[in-house]
């Protein structure tokens, strides 16, 4: 899908998050921000929390839409920022896909292409094909 007016503000978002935040770590090369965009049009913030139990940064700004009755999400973008203070955007983790699935978030996600060198918008289903669930059987 290709990105609107309103993808490129939550990347500004999660970029400035990121950036004001920069004094969290020592090694701002784990340094993450997110912004995640509700249903309603409120943007939701969040930064990872590196500890030895970390929490991605998508995983906070969720939980903070969550916690303000959000329940239908829209969109959501992550941003890294690497030792020289740059940033880009990066594609969320196995288990922030998984969180995805599991919520029933049908998010639009803007990801990293890194073959051809671009920033585009998926569907969150298509990040996690073959999920796990329990329940599933297949036909034999």
């Amino acid at each position: 899908m290709k990105l609107t007016k309103q993808d490129e503000e939550l990347i500004e978002i999660a970029r400035e998050v990121v950036l004001k935040n920069s004094d969290i770590y020592n090694d701002p090369s784990m340094h993450v921000g997110c912004a995640v965009r509700a249903k309603s049009g409120k943007v939701y913030i969040g930064v990872n929390l590196k500890t030895s139990h970390s929490v991605c940064a998508e995983q906070v700004a969720i939980g903070q839409a969550y916690a303000c009755g959000e329940r239908a999400l829209d969109s959501i973008v992550a941003v890294k920022m690497d030792k020289e203070g740059k940033t880009r955007v990066v594609s969320p983790c196995g288990l922030c896909r998984y969180i995805f699935e599991k919520f029933g978030l049908n998010l639009n996600v803007v990801v990293e292409d890194i073959e051809n060198k671009k920033i585009l918008k998926v569907s969150s289903d298509k990040l996690l094909p073959y999920p796990y669930k329990r329940e599933d059987k297949l036909n034999k």
